[in-house]
């Protein structure tokens, strides 16, 4: 899916980010991540978005993090990184997941998702969900998506990792696409697609879980099937 840019808009976010990006001391190197933590950098980070890419700016439930990417310290594009989303059938079976909701009449649980089931929650919060990827539009075709991608393995992970503990397993998206370079030449694996669910933040997954504050759950969005919604190809990179 693509959308009408607004060069206009663009040159002017850029010609801002100039300005507030004076002080930030980007490391050398010919691509570099940064966490976006300052308010002014990531007001214009979500105006890119929503000037850039086809989904608009990224408001989640739970983890979230915006990360920008520096290409020989210029400001060249961005990624965000939040909560994934619980039940996706062919993430869980790529990932190991599933087995955490095999047999749960058999455990005593009231549901394969109840609070009770912290094998398979705990487990949940081990991947990481990428949200979105940006690249300003003189920049592009470049292969500078697909560098930002090849650090977020290491350099954007290690990022995730001192905001927010804990082991990381693996990465999942939800593309538009069954055929996108910016996965496949860094190693992702397309694994299936979505049963056309998607999710309502207005409609809490577990009301009681919420209730009780169980601290392991990051996301607690729900999801609802949709006349017509997006069936969303599903890529994995395990780590």
């Amino acid at each position: 899916m693509r959308r009408i840019v607004s060069r206009t808009a663009v040159a002017k976010i850029e010609r801002e980010a100039r300005a507030t990006l004076t002080q930030l001391r980007v490391p050398r190197g010919q691509m570099r991540l940064v966490e976006v933590q300052d308010s002014g950098f990531k007001h214009l980070f979500d105006e890119a978005l929503n000037e850039i890419h086809y989904a608009g700016s990224c408001s989640r439930v739970g983890r979230c993090m915006r990360i920008a990417a520096f290409s020989d310290r210029e400001w060249v594009g961005g990624i965000v990184l939040g909560s994934t989303f619980p039940n996706i059938l062919v993430r869980d079976e790529a990932l190991g997941l599933r087995k955490h909701v095999a047999s749960w009449k058999k455990r005593g649980l009231r549901s394969p998702w109840s609070r009770e089931n912290t094998a398979y929650w705990s487990a949940l919060q081990t991947v990481v969900n990428h949200a979105r990827t940006f690249i300003f539009p003189r920049y592009q075709a470049h292969g500078l998506g697909i560098a930002a991608h090849r650090r977020l393995l290491t350099e954007g992970i290690a990022i995730w990792k001192r905001r927010y503990p804990g082991r990381v397993t693996g990465i999942d998206t939800l593309c538009t696409h069954e055929d996108s370079r910016l996965f496949k030449d860094n190693g992702w694996q397309l694994v299936g697609r979505t049963k056309g669910y998607s999710s309502d933040p207005s409609v809490m997954f577990s009301k009681r879980a919420f209730k009780e504050d169980w601290a392991t759950i990051k996301n607690n969005v729900a999801l609802r099937r949709i006349r017509g919604s997006t069936r969303w190809f599903v890529w994995v990179r395990p780590l």
